[in-house]
């Protein structure tokens, strides 16, 4: 992994939430809604332009760049073309090597359904490694829940959808749609376009994995 060298990333124990700038769709504003930087900013690639558009300034950009040539002025990591992850799993696990446990991806949705899909598909993967993952694109927020419960508030999003990857048993209260003990399966996805109807709905899912998403941002 050949790599061009500009300014150091944080210290060693520093990083603890990373933002992972992807390629794809991603509405500007969607960075409002996290106002503090997290500790380390990662460009996947063409990843670095959406940043760009944003005013943002990354630590490190990775990628093989065959959509955007490296940048200077800041740390780059290429790799070759020919290889098994994707420029944004690469960000990633480079985010992991420097601490971080906590992940916003920005983008990644939008054109290519591969893309879209891998990307989605990525967030069990780090799941299964004890990081916390949501990825977002400012239209919708996905994250992954399994054996767990969450408290989702309305947050600028009208719907909400659960979308089983393999099977589970869902409970939900507070929502226009609620249901107890409902089994969830890949090849039956009908819990979605759900509404928040009390200051919070309260999502239950045994056995999993399921991915929560949320859409038509109002920002």
């Amino acid at each position: 992994m050949a790599k061009e060298t500009s300014r150091d990333l944080p210290a060693e124990g520093r990083v603890r939430t990373a933002w992972i700038i992807t390629g794809g769709h991603c509405r500007p504003d969607v960075f409002r809604r996290y106002p503090t930087r997290a500790d380390l900013v990662i460009a996947a690639d063409a990843g670095r332009l959406t940043a760009e558009a944003a005013g943002i300034t990354p630590d490190l950009v990775c990628g093989d760049f065959d959509s955007s040539a490296p940048p200077h002025g800041v740390r780059v990591v290429r790799v070759p073309a020919e290889k098994d992850d994707t420029d944004t799993m690469l960000a990633c696990d480079l985010a992991a090597r420097e601490g971080a446990e906590e992940l916003v991806l920005f983008g990644g949705t939008g054109g290519r359904i591969d893309h879209s899909l891998s990307n989605l598909f990525w967030l069990e993967a780090l799941h299964r490694r004890g990081i916390r993952a949501i990825l977002t694109d400012g239209d919708n927020r996905v994250r992954l829940l399994e054996n767990e419960s969450l408290r989702l508030a309305p947050d600028g999003f009208r719907y909400f959808s659960l979308l089983a990857l393999t099977e589970a048993t869902v409970s939900l209260c507070g929502c226009k749609y609620p249901l107890t003990d409902a089994p969830l399966c890949r090849a039956l996805p009908y819990a979605v376009s759900n509404e928040i109807t009390s200051a919070f709905a309260e999502i239950t899912v045994s056995g999993g994995p399921v991915l929560l998403i949320e859409s038509d941002c109002t920002l």
